[in-house]
């Protein structure tokens, strides 16, 4: 499956590499999710927070891990261990994403907002660190695990599975665990500490299954240490990166803000309870997971670019019709939005990742380095900031227009929190893929050139370990 025989004591299992990459997902997404989803309002509707701190804390957060990205990407390159350069590191952001999880919903009662305040900090950075340590190196090792591109198509679309149950456990699950024990702090807490073990099991199972898959390393002239300005200049000068960067950072803007907003909606807007927003993740959920298969078949006859650009619009238009729903909005309409969006999700997912790894490849037979763990940094560099500033602006957003924060969570908002979130919801998200579309319009790797490329370096032989 690789490119060439790993160095392993242990054969090459293909259905362990796979599963393997189904596994980081899940324990990531889960540990993300929750806090994406409930995050905000956690902190604005049970400890009490406004709106516009709350969002700094989280875009602070998210600025420091973006910044952290690089150099765990450029670590997890020239790191040397028994176990390989990812495996550790995975290991690592399975134990700390749980401990910030249990950190963040289960913080004690200073009685100071300020305190308050740097210890939510750190348990988020704590938090956002682990996820790190699991999304960097888990991308990397797809990448390395084969030169073919459609092994790699496969492989992301079992990421795309777990990343959609790792969802599932981070969105529908808190929702319906705070229905049933009730949305307080020690609610709160016992699904956070539910999550958290989620995260620690799929890493743990991750990390073994993944030990027989192939290692490449570092070419012996390749640079040591972390610097930061060469990887930058680095992805800049791969063209079908940027664009893809470029675009990664709009679609994940929406996202983050539509998702985060979802849960201001359904209880302020469509006052319906946390039990039906679980419903709707899981429709989406399921959604995302029984298209796949289509958006894997569609994406090798038709081209993941127009598969991409059919999946961004197709969930801009889902979340656009969120500006019409009023109270009382039927469950069938409800779940129909859900539908369409996890559709749309699933072929966001699957291709945006899909044409990255295509991007990353291409660095590698043009330059003959392996650098899978720099490009991943700083993919998910443009996923912390791109996150960072729709939580700010979303924060800032809803002060601006009087939000008013509650530590009971039975705040009255008034006409224009009510519009701030009905916008949050509906067309930031849908202008944002727009903008999405336009960037990726102007990718132009197809599999023909990347494939001629490949066949050019055909007599140099890949160092796998």
């Amino acid at each position: 499956m690789g490119d060439a025989p790993g160095l392993t004591d242990k054969p090459v299992r293909p259905w362990a590499i796979r599963a393997g990459s189904f596994l980081v997902p899940v324990a990531h997404a889960a540990g993300q999710n929750v806090v994406t989803v409930l995050g905000l309002r956690y902190l604005t509707d049970n400890l009490g927070m406004a709106a516009g701190a709350a969002g700094l804390i989280f875009a602070g957060v998210k600025i420091y891990d973006g910044f952290l990205d690089p150099a765990v990407g450029a670590w997890s390159d020239n790191a040397l261990t028994r176990w390989g350069r990812r495996l550790p590191f995975l290991m690592a952001g399975g134990i700390a994403m749980p401990l910030g999880l249990a950190m963040l919903f289960g913080i004690p009662d200073f009685g100071s907002i300020l305190a308050t305040q740097i210890f939510v900090t750190l348990a988020l950075a704590l938090h956002a660190s682990g996820f790190t340590l699991l999304t960097i190196p888990g991308f990397a090792m797809v990448i390395e695990s084969s030169a073919d591109p459609h092994e790699r198509t496969r492989l992301m679309a079992w990421r795309t599975y777990g990343n959609a149950v790792g969802t599932l456990l981070g969105s529908t699950l808190p929702a319906w665990m705070l229905a049933r024990t009730g949305a307080d702090r020690a609610g709160h807490l016992a699904m956070a500490l539910t999550v958290g073990a989620v995260v620690l099991i799929a890493t743990s199972l991750a990390v073994r299954l993944l030990s027989t898959a192939p290692r490449t390393v570092a070419a012996p002239d390749a640079p040591r240490g972390v610097d930061l300005g060469r990887q930058a200049r680095l992805a800049w000068a791969n063209r079908p990166f940027r664009i893809l960067a470029l675009a990664h950072v709009l679609l994940l803007f929406g996202t983050a803000i539509g998702s985060a907003a979802l849960a201001y909606f359904s209880r302020h807007v469509l006052k319906v309870g946390d039990g039906l927003l679980g419903t709707y993740f899981m429709a989406s959920t399921v959604a995302l997971v029984v298209s796949m298969p289509a958006w894997v078949r569609l994406s090798r006859s038709v081209g993941k670019k127009p598969c991409y650009i059919a999946a961004m619009g197709l969930f801009a238009a889902s979340h656009l019709s969120w500006m019409w729903a009023v109270p009382g909005e039927g469950q069938v309409a409800i779940i129909t939005r859900a539908l369409v969006s996890g559709l749309a999700g699933g072929g966001m997912i699957l291709c945006a990742y899909a044409m990255l790894s295509d991007a990353v490849r291409w660095d590698y037979v043009q330059s003959g380095q392996r650098r899978e763990g720099a490009f991943a940094g700083f993919t998910t560099l443009f996923d912390k900031l791109s996150s960072a500033a729709a939580l700010a602006a979303m924060g800032a957003f809803l002060s601006a227009m009087g939000y008013v924060p509650s530590a009971a969570a039975g705040a009255v908002q008034g006409e224009g929190a009510i519009l701030a979130i009905r916008l949050c919801v509906s067309a930031i998200p849908a202008a944002a893929m727009g903008a999405a579309i336009l960037a990726v319009l102007r990718y132009d790797l197809d599999p023909v050139k990347l494939a001629a490329a490949e066949a050019a370096m055909m007599p140099h032989a890949e160092t796998v370990r």
